[in-house]
């Protein structure tokens, strides 16, 4: 499987001055609590799906509360949603411990902007497969639970466009603009953006967490895991999400 390389895109924002003029903020740290989001479907399964898990090295707190909770809901299916690494990952040899220790019958992966953005896009997807990852690349997948589909990141955030009733999974929530039918969509990629007062301020998408309706398909965006930087999130506590 090859995959391109994509640009690396910058982008600077002034986060600290709307946060100190909106006054409102709550800021987690790596002490932070992982909420437990569940989706009831009616699947007759249970499936976890954990994007923007920004692995560095070994012994993250959020890694290590993530793998913990994996444990106790002992999930029938496990998504890694894209992300996995970034560019602060300098571990491949704990990547593969962690993966290790998510026991699963079945294992999926789509891939995240930072996979390629870091350049470690064959780091990962070799890390998963050893793992027992199928790694899905704008294609469908045969599940126990049906079939489903998986988007790559696209660097220019335009998604091949699909007519489907199942489960998609997808990095970047604008992927769900390309679906119709009666669709789910389950995407991270936002870490929940910056939001104030029930007001989403900064966003890398028009969606930004949480159930959406998209007059067919539904979207859920997911908050996610980890984070790049020092763990250090505003307003949005990392989440892991369960889907039944």
């Amino acid at each position: 499987m090859t995959y391109p390389a994509r640009r690396k895109l910058i982008v600077a924002s002034a986060v600290g001055s709307i946060a100190l003029a909106a006054g409102t903020l709550s800021v987690t740290s790596i002490n932070y609590e992982l909420v437990v989001t569940r989706l009831d479907l009616g699947l007759g399964r249970r499936i976890a799906f954990l994007p923007d898990v920004h692995y560095h090295r070994p012994g993250e707190a959020h890694v290590e509360r993530a793998l913990r909770e994996l444990q106790s809901l002992k999930p029938d299916a496990v998504v890694i949603g894209g992300d996995l690494v970034d560019e602060e990952t300098r571990d491949i040899d704990g990547l593969h411990d962690v993966l290790s220790r998510i026991d699963s019958r079945e294992k999926l992966a789509v891939l995240g902007n930072h996979e390629y953005w870091s350049g470690k896009v064959e780091n990962a997807v070799g890390a998963l497969m050893r793992h027992g990852f199928r790694v899905i690349s704008n294609g469908y997948a045969e599940t126990s639970f049906g079939r489903v589909f998986g988007y790559d990141w696209q660097e220019d955030r335009k998604y091949p466009r699909i007519s489907f009733d199942g489960l998609v999974f997808a990095h970047d929530p604008n992927a769900a603009d390309s679906v119709v039918g009666r669709a789910l969509v389950i995407a991270g990629h936002t870490h929940g953006g910056l939001t104030i007062g029930g007001i989403t301020v900064i966003s890398n998408s028009k969606y930004n967490r949480g159930l959406y309706d998209l007059g067919g398909p539904k979207l859920y965006v997911s908050r996610g895991i980890g984070q790049m930087l020092h763990q250090i999130r505003i307003n949005s506590s990392p989440e892991l999400l369960i889907i039944e």
